[in-house]
């Protein structure tokens, strides 16, 4: 049975459920650079960022990886057959490990292990750790154990000690010293993994005449690998963004082409849907949660919905396509169109400031609890974020 409730005005239809229901199917979009620079956007006030500090980073076209902040002490950034970290107060170096054989290429994911205190990067064909004070290596659990899972490192997260990998038809679970505790026979493909509640989430996707259609939200026992539960839904597939779990529910939403995507806060524990946003116009490429708020970035457009309800809020409309993950800190969302890097009203959703690149794109944003960092093809900056301003 499900329940209507208001919507506020230009949000779109959503849903409280009782059950699973089912979900969608993602697709990849290009992007083309010409559309990086659509549309003006008005901010309200025109005050630049404050650069605290640059790094001029090794040459790397795109990074894959957004930079990695470690206890507000550390940010590590992933070059081309390299990981470095920088002091945050100042950006200079504290270490730097480089990476060996032609196909290590930059890190497809950076990780930190905070009960261990490790940086794990997933590269094409490895899985490697290292000191996260020093830069020394620990381990490397290199392709040789079959696990494919490494050439699509999105799909990796590290937790309480473990690893866990999903790949196309197997989910991993690997201990601190590299080895691999079990492995889990699935039958969609795994394009998010996420952990919580001592559990472990596959977020997934079937394609079906060459679009993604069909996804599930699989939950697991970090401990034994038993199936807990799944959630269904046929509108598209679970892909870009990996789920997340906070205070017992966790966040997911599909991207596909399917005539409806779905955003969907579940019960860690049961699966149970919470609350359910469906909308043609938000295709989950990354997402953030906020003290109140779910912040969406899809295609051209960033959406904020209320956390408890799941009513949509406000939507920022960005006229361009991008990639980059929002980052939330002390009331405003930062965002990038890859030109310009936008800091967002995180209540209102209305436009403060908008900051052109130095030079070029802008790919990745970070934050620790003092600056917000931007990382383009060549430096990486630090700024002093919004609510520090003089």
């Amino acid at each position: 049975m499900e329940t209507k409730t208001k919507q506020t005005e230009g949000s779109t239809p959503f849903c409280f459920k009782n059950k699973s229901k089912a979900m969608r199917t993602p697709i990849l979009i290009l992007i083309l650079i010409s559309s990086c620079f659509k549309g003006p956007v008005e901010p309200i006030e025109d005050q630049k960022l404050e650069v605290l500090w640059t790094k001029t980073t090794s040459t790397v076209d795109v990074p894959n990886v957004p930079p990695l902040v470690i206890n507000n002490s550390k940010v590590v950034y992933s070059g081309e057959i390299e990981l470095v970290a920088l002091d945050i107060k100042n950006g200079k170096e504290s270490w730097r490990a480089t990476i060996d054989g032609s196909e290590a290429l930059e890190s497809v994911v950076l990780l930190y292990d905070k009960k261990l205190n490790r940086v794990v990067s997933n590269h094409f064909k490895t899985f490697k750790a290292w000191n996260a004070e020093t830069g020394e290596p620990i381990f490397t659990l290199s392709d040789e154990n079959g696990i494919l899972a490494f050439r699509r490192g999105r799909n990796t997260l590290v937790n309480d000690g473990y690893g866990f990998v999903g790949d196309t038809l197997d989910a991993y679970v690997i201990n601190a010293n590299g080895s691999i505790r079990f492995k889990i026979e699935v039958d969609f493909g795994t394009l998010g993994v996420a952990y919580g509640n001592l559990k472990f989430f596959l977020a997934q996707g079937k394609t079906i005449h060459g679009a993604l259609s069909l996804g599930k939200i699989r939950a697991f026992d970090s401990q034994t690998g038993d199936s807990l539960w799944i959630f269904e839904t046929d509108k598209s597939g679970f892909g870009n963004s990996a789920p997340i779990v906070e205070n017992g529910i966790i966040y997911a939403g599909t991207v596909g082409n399917s005539p409806e995507n779905t955003f969907v806060a579940l019960d860690a524990e049961t699966g149970e849907v919470i609350w359910e946003h469906s909308n043609s116009e938000i295709l989950t490429r990354s997402f953030v949660v906020g003290p109140k708020y779910v912040y969406i970035a899809a295609v051209a457009d960033v959406f904020a919905l209320d956390k408890t309800t799941g009513v949509r809020v406000w939507k920022f409309d960005r006229e361009s396509t991008t990639l980059v993950k929002p980052v939330y800190l002390e009331g405003y969302v930062y965002h990038s169109d890859h030109g310009r890097l936008f800091v967002i009203d995180g209540e209102t959703g209305e436009l403060v400031h908008e900051e052109p690149s130095p030079g070029g794109f802008f790919w990745h944003v970070a934050a620790s609890s003092d600056k917000i960092f931007a990382q383009t093809s060549r430096q990486l900056i630090a700024y002093q974020p919004w609510h520090l301003r003089n």
